[in-house]
């Protein structure tokens, strides 16, 4: 079987009442609209076997690389899924390798479509078809919203049935405190709670003094919240040191799995983030979750989609599925070209991993033509 050809459809899709704050966060602004680009990249093989991946984050960056690498794709086989993760690994070393993610997904979706098989079982997943859930929100915004209007937000996704809940704040320490404070007076005995400041803390005294708090509140994870010094083994291994709420990252450096595990086993984080959209697809986030597997720690997928569900189905060292991104007022756009929507929380707060094969999705082509941007065929 060989690669013939590789197909990109861009589309986009506008948010209602969806902005950006100061920092550059997506936010909820009334009357606002916020347009996002999207792309489905098609692989496909000579016999007609298709392969996709859906993007939605940082499309263009992921495009640019997509078209440098797509010719070098044409002709080989695309079960060959470790050689190719590796030559492109080798070609991206002077770049960030954020183009890795979809292609390699795409191939494991066709894979999973020439067997006949959902992606979790080409994994080895066992009994684990259905994953719990944690509400993830999107950004809140100082100047429309206040901690009560996100403590609001966690009774109600408690309500729905979410076992768990991740304030993205509002990028100050002192509201990101009373957010936290207002959370945990309303939700925390009944649910984990999470804070993911997205690395806006510009210093360290900022983000022990709120790792402290999370530490009087007995928070599940304190997730990247340091802006300069993120990436620093040294900055994250105090922080690890001086509080007690378990550390998750690194999700924004594109060094996986290599920097993670670096990361990990120089004590410097107690959770790793996996990430098959940006971080090498499912193939890099396996070697980062089985390394974390081997030293005894966990990997939490960085944001939702069919592929984490496939790789959460067979990866035993993770606990929740990122639904997200929520909020009482306004939409992200998690679900924009699905035929059927992914995100489906039962009572129960779990969603079920997709059982069709590969991936088990379809793209709405109908709304994807009907907003598209471009469109181009590498063959």
């Amino acid at each position: 079987m060989e690669i013939a050809e590789i197909e990109v459809h861009e589309y986009a899709n506008t948010i209602e009442d969806h902005g950006v704050r100061d920092d550059g966060a997506g936010c909820y602004v009334p009357g606002a609209e916020r347009e996002e680009a999207m792309f489905i990249l098609t692989v496909r093989t000579r016999d007609g076997t298709e392969g996709r991946y859906r993007g939605v984050m940082f499309p263009n960056v992921q495009l640019a690389q997509i078209r440098m690498w797509a010719g070098e794709l044409i002709g080989r086989d695309p079960l060959a899924r470790e050689d190719i993760w590796m030559d492109f690994w080798r070609r991206g070393r002077h770049t960030d390798k954020i183009g890795i993610g979809p292609i390699d997904v795409a191939l494991w979706d066709l894979a999973g479509r020439h067997y006949g098989a959902p992606l979790s079982e080409l994994l080895g997943a066992g009994s684990r078809d259905r994953i719990p859930a944690y509400a993830s929100t999107l950004p809140f915004n100082p100047g429309e919203e206040d901690p009560e209007d996100m403590a609001d937000h966690a009774e109600d996704c408690l309500d729905r049935g979410y076992p768990a809940y991740k304030l993205h704040p509002f990028g100050d320490p002192d509201l990101d405190v009373a957010a936290c404070r207002a959370v945990h007076e309303r939700v925390g005995d009944e649910m984990d709670l999470m804070l993911d400041p997205s690395s806006t803390y510009e210093t360290y005294t900022d983000a022990l003094r709120v790792g402290r708090v999370l530490d009087e509140l007995d928070f599940y994870w304190y997730e990247d919240p340091m802006w300069d010094t993120g990436e620093s083994v040294y900055a994250m291994r105090r922080l690890a040191d001086d509080i007690e709420t378990p550390l998750l990252g690194i999700e924004h450096s594109r060094t996986e799995p290599f920097g993670s595990v670096n990361h990990l086993f120089n004590d410097s984080l107690d959770i790793l983030r996996v990430d098959a959209h940006l971080g090498g697809g499912i193939t890099g986030a396996l070697k980062t979750a089985h390394a974390a597997q081997a030293a005894g720690f966990d990997v939490e997928p960085h944001l939702g989609g069919a592929a984490h569900l496939h790789l959460l189905s067979a990866v035993p060292n993770s606990s929740y599925y990122e639904d997200g991104l929520l909020h009482p007022h306004t939409e992200w756009h998690s679900e924009a070209g699905l035929a059927e929507p992914i995100d489906v929380v039962d009572d129960d707060g779990h969603v079920p991993v997709p059982d069709g094969d590969g991936l088990g999705i379809e793209i709405d082509w109908d709304f994807v033509e009907a907003n598209g941007t471009d469109h181009y065929l590498i063959d």
